[in-house]
């Protein structure tokens, strides 16, 4: 019976391996379709990747979106519709892999070898008719925009990962939400912590700060970002001057919600 389940979904998922060209008109409507999805299955706790599973309907309007969004030309877009549509893309292809999948702990588990992130630099999307990896989506948005929100944007199925945000990410609004989806993630419990050590403040934050630093220079260094967007406590601190840096580790395990 599970065997049969799994290849039902299977069949499901990978509707459109080609995906057809979609104009502008077309990615609207699939972002609209994206979000009510998100909506239903997307909560600050996680994903409801099990309830998701149970709806062929859902299943196949994912299969859908993920068709349109690899069908969109970047070439065709505008740098913000650009930018907003290869988040989605990244997202709604961890959504994919998730659900096809079934990893039981972690999206870790769906990487070949020995390597735990062999998953994201597998060539796992036709996009536009050429492979390309989850990783070579994030380094085409860091290269291109060099925004460091991004990264906050960006949901890699994992518990220290940014929630999935419950909408698709919309040109039109993306720098409001990009704002939003920053300090949501900055201000989660846990994930930003001061304490004074020696008459110094500390501050313990995510270890995506410590991967990506590089991307954080031209707003003011990691310090000076967390300035900006963390809640009140924690931006005194790192803009006090004296405050000093630590990485929490790094949480794999899978961001499913009841």
């Amino acid at each position: 019976m599970r065997r049969r389940i799994a290849a039902a979904i299977a069949a499901v998922l990978l509707i459109a391996i080609r995906p057809v060209p979609a104009d502008s008109v077309t990615l609207e409507a699939a972002s609209a379709s994206y979000s009510t999805l998100l909506e239903k299955f997307a909560t600050p706790r996680g994903v409801r990747y099990a309830a998701w599973r149970t709806s062929g309907d859902d299943l196949k309007k994912g299969s859908a979106v993920l068709a349109t969004f690899r069908g969109t030309d970047p070439k065709d877009l505008e740098p913000q519709a650009r930018k907003a549509a290869w988040i989605n893309l990244y997202n709604a292809k961890v959504l994919e892999l998730i659900l096809l999948g079934h990893p039981k702990a972690s999206i870790r588990e769906l990487s070949k070898g020995m390597s735990g992130a062999e998953i994201f630099e597998r060539k796992t999307i036709l996009y536009v008719e050429k492979g390309t990896s989850l990783n070579d989506l994030e380094r085409k948005l860091r290269t291109e925009f060099k925004d460091p929100r991004i990264h906050f944007a960006l949901s890699c199925g994992a518990v220290s990962c940014p929630s999935l945000r419950a909408e698709a990410y919309d040109p039109a609004t993306l720098e409001a939400q990009l704002d939003d989806a920053t300090r949501a993630f900055l201000a989660r419990p846990g994930e930003v912590s001061v304490k004074n050590v020696g008459g110094r403040p500390t501050l313990t934050v995510s270890k995506i700060f410590d991967r990506s630093a590089d991307d954080f220079k031209g707003a003011g260094g990691v310090l000076g970002f967390l300035a900006k967007y963390a809640p009140p406590e924690a931006a005194a601190a790192a803009g006090s001057g004296k405050a000093h840096v630590e990485f929490a580790e790094f949480d794999w395990g899978l961001n499913a919600a009841p």
